[in-house]
């Protein structure tokens, strides 16, 4: 099937479409809502930043969207050395209430910071992860690190990435995390995941996987200190 050739104003990202997010941890085979502790300095937030799209129509349709994550991971400035919060994977469902939501929360050291680190995360064969949906059986083809679907031109799908990525995103500026209370915000763009320039991809066809999958690894775009949870750099 060849991809459907569409002015970008022709895409629908369902309206709202926010990256977040409720949570749910793998650690001993359970599962729940990540819970911070009493020691956390500092916490990691998504929003999904798409710009303005006037008049859409629905080619595509997002209805669902979740993420097997682990390995999340600051990195100390000009050093290379890296101090992780979160190493088992959990499962980020994404919806559609618009707001800034925590996806994680620990502790590192006193330093400046300037990326964070983290992995989209296709399960081991002889991984149990927490959502059922992300393994069908133990072959490569059988287990998925992102889901999503929609429908496309009003036919359902079901996308599933069966990449592991590893995701870095850099700060707007060196981050100084020498107190408690700090939350970094990284920004997303999601309705790039089905576009090849003007080119709508049908999420259905498997040629289009390698530059879906791309897209989704490049939709991470920046993060920024924001402590009041607002969305917007703490320096603005």
């Amino acid at each position: 099937m060849k991809p459907l050739k569409l002015n970008l104003t022709k895409i629908l990202i369902l309206p709202g479409f926010l990256f977040l997010m409720f949570i749910q941890l793998a650690g001993c085979g359970d599962s729940g809502v990540v819970a911070p502790k009493s020691d956390d300095n500092v916490s990691i937030s998504v929003k999904k930043d798409d710009g303005a799209f006037d008049n859409p129509v629905d080619v595509i349709v997002i209805t669902e969207a979740k993420a097997l994550i682990r390995e999340i991971e600051f990195e100390l400035e000009g050093s290379g050395i890296e101090h992780e919060i979160h190493n088992a994977a959990f499962v980020v469902h994404f919806n559609l209430t618009g707001a800034v939501e925590v996806i994680s929360a620990g502790k590192v050291p006193p330093g400046v910071y300037n990326k964070v680190k983290f992995q989209i995360h296709k399960p081991e064969d002889n991984e149990t992860p927490p959502d059922p949906e992300f393994k069908e059986g133990t072959s490569g083809n059988q287990r998925y690190s992102f889901i999503i679907k929609g429908t496309y031109n009003g036919n359902s799908f079901v996308y599933k990435s069966r990449k592991s990525v590893n995701i870095v995103v850099n700060f707007n500026k060196p981050i100084n995390l020498q107190e408690a209370g700090i939350n970094l915000t990284m920004i997303i763009n999601s309705v790039s995941w089905f576009k090849n320039g003007s080119i709508v991809l049908d999420p259905r066809d498997p040629d289009n996987d390698d530059l879906i999958d791309d897209n989704i690894k490049n939709s991470f775009k920046r993060a920024f200190r924001d402590d009041d949870k607002n969305g917007l750099p703490d320096d603005n």
